[in-house]
């Protein structure tokens, strides 16, 4: 029988990406920063155009209902102040721009003109409370009623105001920008950004294999594709230790730049080994669920989902070999499970700070390690993560 979704996905390590360091010369600036007041109607030509850089992936993971996008277009109409939108021109072609904040204001708009996908696009306007008499109009009806004339001009006309950045150093610039931004919201998953920033066919891949992958979904008690894109980090994070776990840089957002980098640059020569590696990630998960039922790389005294502990666990379980080393033996790995977390434990230790530090980084993975080779009596080796000799400096935000 299927199990419910959980109520809310909740990971207990939020901030593992979030070790982005700033730090700038005394007098310097980061970046060129203008403003604009497009109208809605010029930033429509922008995104049909293609100059603002909307991932129709994107709309996959459209998190706002109908409701909210119809008070959204009301306030357009109405002229209510709504939040400005932050873009920064991408490097790589002039007058084209990544969005650091605004996407769902501006898919909203998208679908409202019918430009858009997905089950949301051209949507009739509800639940509006400023102009009930509104309800049930679409852009067609109120570009073509005279009786709305004056509405459909003023939504086409509104100014959005839009702060454009220029001339940024690096991303991890416009990653600090993009987590400043969301300052006292919900923080949103680094891994949107990573989407912008380095796009590519691997970025495509592993997009389309997150959001379709039925072993992430009972993972994580979501029914579709996660909106903040924590589905595809996850997959990331398993291939970016299955490929690249000797070139780990003790900072998970770099480590997983890193790996985007490289499969996008080489996408002909990872493709074959990349969704071979995917396939065991499933069964991998699989193999877990039936341990662990809703509770994989949970803390004995937590509901939330660990992604430094799913590492080392997936990092395992997805290979064959110790899948059948360890078949039958479901009660014992789960009890070794239990065992990591009697205090004082190294492996605790490993997951309650400096998470996405190499020390313990590489703690978890060979604390696992042994104790999956001695439940199975054969030897499962630990992939080879480069530990300073001394502890590095821990950096600002660093999980």
């Amino acid at each position: 029988m299927a199990k419910e979704p959980h109520p809310q996905l909740e990971f207990d390590d939020e901030a593992d990406e979030q070790d982005v360091a700033e730090h700038l010369r005394p007098g310097s600036t980061a970046a060129v920063v203008t403003g604009t007041d497009w109208t809605t109607e010029t930033i429509v030509s922008q995104l049909k155009r293609g100059n603002i850089q909307l991932d129709p992936r994107f709309q996959r993971r459209d998190a706002w209902k109908k409701d909210r996008k119809s008070r959204f277009i009301e306030s357009l109409i109405v002229g209510l102040p709504i939040p400005q939108i932050v873009l920064a021109e991408s490097k790589r072609e002039r007058g084209k721009f990544i969005v650091l904040d605004g996407k769902q204001r501006l898919l909203t708009i998208m679908q409202f003109w019918g430009h858009g996908q997905g089950d949301n696009n051209a949507y009739a306007l509800s639940s509006l409370t400023l102009r009930d008499d509104l309800i049930g109009q679409s852009f067609k009806t109120l570009s073509k009623e005279s009786t709305f004339e004056s509405d459909f001009n003023a939504l086409c006309n509104q100014p959005i105001r839009t702060v454009v950045i220029r001339n940024w150093k690096d991303t991890d610039f416009l990653h600090t920008v993009f987590l400043r931004l969301n300052t006292g919201s919900v923080t949103l998953s680094p891994q949107e950004l990573r989407q912008a920033l380095l796009p590519g066919e691997f970025s495509n891949y592993i997009d389309d294999s997150a959001g379709s992958s039925k072993a992430l979904r009972r993972l994580l008690g979501i029914n579709g594709p996660d909106t903040r894109m924590r589905d595809t980090e996850i997959l990331a994070r398993f291939l970016a230790f299955r490929f690249f776990a000797n070139k780990y840089p003790g900072r998970m957002k770099k480590f997983l730049d890193n790996t985007f980098e490289e499969f996008n640059d080489n996408w002909s020569t990872f493709k074959p080994k990349v969704e071979q590696a995917v396939a065991e990630f499933e069964l991998g998960v699989a193999s877990l669920l039936k341990v662990f039922d809703d509770r994989v790389a949970r803390k004995p005294t937590s509901p939330q989902f660990n992604r430094a502990i799913f590492d080392a666990l997936i990092y395992f379980q997805s290979q064959p070999r110790v899948r059948t080393a360890l078949k039958s033996k479901n009660s014992a790995v789960k009890k070794a499970y239990q065992e990591l977390f009697i205090s004082p434990s190294p492996f605790l230790k490993a997951v309650e700070s400096d998470t996405a530090g190499a020390p313990n980084t590489s703690a978890r993975l060979r604390i696992w390690a042994k104790s999956l080779s001695t439940i199975a009596e054969q030897t499962f080796t630990t992939p080879k993560i480069p530990v300073p000799d001394k502890p590095a400096p821990r950096e600002k935000n660093a999980a």
